[in-house]
């Protein structure tokens, strides 16, 4: 008898792991809140799968940084005062982390889950045929507008071999659209790619749908998870149990409120932005993916289209 999973939340990473699981020969249980998935933080993120790009963004840089952002308008993390202790003991705890030491520690660890990611999601398109989502590998060019960041970044690649320091001028003959820009030099990583993550999240639903293998029930939300002896029996969804041999908790920074006793997760959400924008031969839009390291803005052509996210 196949194992039983219960996966809560359906973003790309609860419905990618609900692939990875039917694919294997389990039998999942998909209980999204919403009325499908990939509507929240999947629906229109930044569409940039940077594989070596794996700075943690506890970057040891950042309290400095972070102590002029204060003061900027347009800085581009602000947190605002509240009496909640949440958010400080968060903002603790990442400052804590900005450390030279752990940040290389934690970038290692990083890079090996990118690059199993990266060769997971190519074994899925050669051996599933799995399309439809706008996937190409375009390359990613990370930009720096100061010195000192460019010069952390240059001392700390990820992957030496294959990514490439550049200058200004070369960073503008990679990529024309950057020339009003005032940069001082990139790191370009090529075999970089992009994505429209929510068009992802629908074809790996329609799979998982077309598999027999997996129940998909959206609208509901899991207030327990429910546990008998030592393990767990399932989860409570509107008073009713979904009985399960696993729990998966994918539901984001909401996970937390569900854990069991004992247990702690320390999330806490930050709001990001974007912007789409139907892009044609006419326009000077950016080929490469482009991240503005310094405002931490990302700029990603998917298909026709430019996605630009902060």
């Amino acid at each position: 008898m196949a194992q039983r999973v219960c996966i809560i939340g359906a973003g790309v990473v609860g419905l990618a792991t609900a692939y990875a699981l039917v694919r294997e020969g389990f039998d999942v249980t998909l209980v999204e809140a919403r009325e499908r998935g990939g509507l929240e933080t999947s629906y229109a993120n930044g569409g940039q799968l940077s594989y070596r790009y794996v700075a943690p963004l506890a970057d040891s840089g950042v309290p400095a940084q972070a102590l002029g952002w204060l003061l900027r308008n347009d800085a581009p993390l602000r947190l605002r005062p509240r009496l909640d202790p949440a958010p400080w003991r968060g903002l603790l705890g990442f400052l804590a982390d900005c450390r030279g030491s752990l940040n290389r520690r934690n970038a290692a660890h990083l890079l090996r889950l990118a690059l199993l990611s990266q060769r997971t999601l190519q074994d899925w398109r050669e051996e599933d045929g799995l399309d439809g989502f706008d996937w190409r590998r375009n390359g990613k060019l990370v930009a720096f507008r100061q010195p000192a960041s460019f010069a952390r970044a240059r001392q700390g690649l990820a992957d030496p071999s294959a990514q490439f320091v550049l200058t200004a001028a070369e960073c503008l003959a990679l990529e024309p659209a950057l020339s009003a820009a005032p940069f001082v030099g990139g790191i370009h990583t090529p075999d970089e790619e992009v994505a429209d993550c929510h068009a992802f999240c629908v074809q790996l639903a329609e799979r998982l749908q077309a598999s027999g293998h997996c129940r998909q029930l959206h609208g509901r939300r899991v207030t327990k998870i429910v546990e008998g002896g030592a393990a767990v029996r399932g989860v409570e969804v509107g008073g009713d149990l979904i009985e399960a041999d696993h729990v998966v908790l994918a539901a984001g920074y909401r996970s937390a409120e569900l854990m069991l006793p004992g247990l702690r997760l320390p999330l806490y959400p930050l709001k990001g932005y974007s912007l789409t924008l139907p892009v044609g031969a006419q326009h000077r839009a950016p080929d490469t993916s482009i991240t503005d390291y310094d405002r931490k803005i990302v700029y990603a052509r998917i298909g026709e289209r430019l996605r630009i996210a902060a």
